[in-house]
């Protein structure tokens, strides 16, 4: 009784080392299959550290073919793409706790065939390398197996850029004002017959001449009427002198008669 207990928890301990150890293990991609040459985020989840160890990088190389690769780091990490390689650092994530890293990118034209993701986890402690790839395209069962996905068909077609309307600003013309002259040269049409002359009025030069000639005969006639009144006073200023003369004379052959 006790010998079968005994063999029933030593079988139970290493039922729990198998599956919690590394190299029993697997690391699968998120989605596990798509559509070759289709363009995607992928997942890659940390399910634990390495051996106690906490995680603090990721580095993973990424397979031929694929394109336009941008990483999706997780609040507390960043990532990077240099030489085909993929980091994600920061951290450190604790060997109890999972964590997702996901990887915008454009798969292979290749329909029907497998990639792998090989890439190597760091930890304060240690590191697991999760490289190993089948030779022979098996799914014999590796110690540190790199993520797979299956590529189908049929080959996923660029999606066309949508169109772009482009808005011309409107432009103002402003219209600078004609001159006066400008204006009437435009605008009016010139007229079939031409302008009529104003109508004058000729002054004869005998009118002129008649006209000069009345002028001084009115002047004439006016410096006879003034002599012909200055006689008239002389004429009776001279009758009243001799109307007084003569009555002096008779008044004076009056006293003497007397």
């Amino acid at each position: 009784m006790r010998i079968r207990q005994a063999a029933i928890v030593l079988l139970a301990a290493a039922s729990t080392l198998l599956v919690s150890s590394p190299a029993f293990a697997h690391i699968d991609p998120d989605p596990t299959e798509a559509q070759a040459g289709s363009r995607l985020s992928i997942g890659f989840t940390v399910e634990h550290g390495c051996d106690g160890s906490p995680t603090t990088s990721l580095d993973m190389r990424l397979p031929d073919g694929v394109t336009d690769a941008t990483p999706e780091a997780p609040q507390g990490w960043e990532g990077s793409v240099e030489d085909n390689v993929v980091t994600f650092a920061g951290g450190p994530l604790p060997d109890d706790q999972e964590l997702t890293f996901n990887i915008a990118l454009t798969l292979p034209s290749t329909p029907d065939a497998t990639v792998y993701f090989p890439f190597v986890q760091r930890c304060e402690a240690g590191e697991i390398r999760w490289i190993d790839v089948p030779s022979d395209g098996s799914d014999d069962e590796l110690d540190e197996p790199a993520p797979a996905m299956a590529l189908i068909g049929p080959i996923a077609t660029p999606a066309a850029p949508a169109a772009t309307t482009t808005i011309v600003p409107e432009t103002t013309t402003t219209v600078e004002p004609e001159t006066t002259a400008d204006a009437l040269t435009s605008t009016t049409a010139p007229s079939a017959t031409p302008p009529t002359a104003p109508a004058t009025t000729d002054t004869p030069d005998d009118t002129m001449v008649e006209t000069s000639t009345t002028g001084v005969d009115s002047l004439a006639d006016a410096d006879d009427d003034s002599d012909g009144g200055n006689g008239l006073l002389l004429a009776i200023a001279v009758g009243v002198a001799i109307v007084v003369a003569g009555t002096a004379v008779v008044l004076s052959i009056r006293r003497q008669s007397s």
